[in-house]
């Protein structure tokens, strides 16, 4: 460059190579040094510029797993209450007598067909005649036992089928036969209530827990022996009753009140079978 510098000092326009002024802006060309000239004649060595470095990309964690949403589903329907438990009604214990449903005013009541458990004959009330209308009255045999009073109607062909067991048996037979309406009730003690009841469509209990009281009063008896009595008239309902060759028997119910006409003959009879049913003192 021959002690010039390349570029003007003053403007830094390039400069030629034999200039001793700068063309642009007028300024002399100051001569270098070798040493400035070969400074400025340097060459700086090419910059290696390496190409970036790629970074290895920043671990990112992947997002959380998002919960998945319930699907719906539809409440069970209401279920029914379970039932309440319910003490079951059962009837309560029974007494020592019988108990039957409640009484009507009719006869026709049957009692179950097995009888009633522990039922004893105690007597028997022959021929009790009982008023059916004002002109017609119905006897009746009546079995007392320790549970009820069973009414048995002793009808014509009864009497007849009574008679006709004794034909055949000579003059004893003949009595036996006229006697039978009057011995008929003798039947009735070797047979089961239960049967007696059902005997005929007529027949009727009164049970013992039905009864409100009991009337009868027979005559009084001084001394008896054999088929002899003394003694003086007894009854209730009038002076009446002495001219009678009946007792007035009286069985008052919550049904009503049943009123039967005894024979004199069996009076002492019945006295004691109805104080054996505690039903007379």
């Amino acid at each position: 460059m021959n002690g010039a510098s390349n570029f003007c000092t003053k403007c830094g326009v390039p400069l030629g190579a034999n200039a001793r002024f700068c063309a642009s802006c007028g300024a002399a060309v100051v001569p270098l040094s070798k040493e400035t000239e070969a400074a400025s004649t340097y060459t700086a060595p090419p910059v290696n510029i390496q190409p970036p470095v790629a970074q290895p990309p920043v671990y990112q964690a992947p997002p959380a797993p998002q919960p998945i949403p319930p699907v719906y589903q539809a409440p069970p329907p209401p279920q029914p209450a379970p039932p309440v438990y319910q003490q079951p009604d059962y009837p309560p214990p029974q007494e020592a007598y019988y108990t039957p449903p409640q009484a009507t005013s009719s006869y026709g009541y049957q009692p179950p067909p097995a009888g009633i458990p522990g039922e004893m004959i105690i007597g028997i009330i022959p021929n009790a005649t009982k008023k059916k209308n004002l002109i017609m009255s119905e006897t009746y045999n009546i079995i007392v036992t320790n549970h009820r009073m069973i009414c048995a109607l002793m009808t014509s062909e009864m009497i007849k089928e009574e008679s006709a067991r004794h034909r055949g048996e000579g003059v004893g037979g003949f009595f036996k036969a006229m006697g039978s309406g009057y011995n008929l009730w003798q039947r009735y003690l070797q047979m089961p209530p239960e049967i007696a009841l059902q005997e005929n469509p007529g027949n009727f209990a009164i049970y013992m827990s039905q009864i409100r009281g009991v009337k009868f009063k027979p005559d009084t008896v001084l001394f008896s022996k054999g088929g002899v009595s003394v003694g003086f008239k007894g009854g209730f309902g009038g002076g009446d009753d002495d001219d009678k060759n009946t007792k007035p028997l009286e069985i008052d119910t919550i049904a009503g009140k049943y009123k039967f006409e005894i024979n004199d003959m069996y009076q002492q009879q019945i006295a004691e079978t109805l104080r054996k049913a505690g039903l007379i003192r």
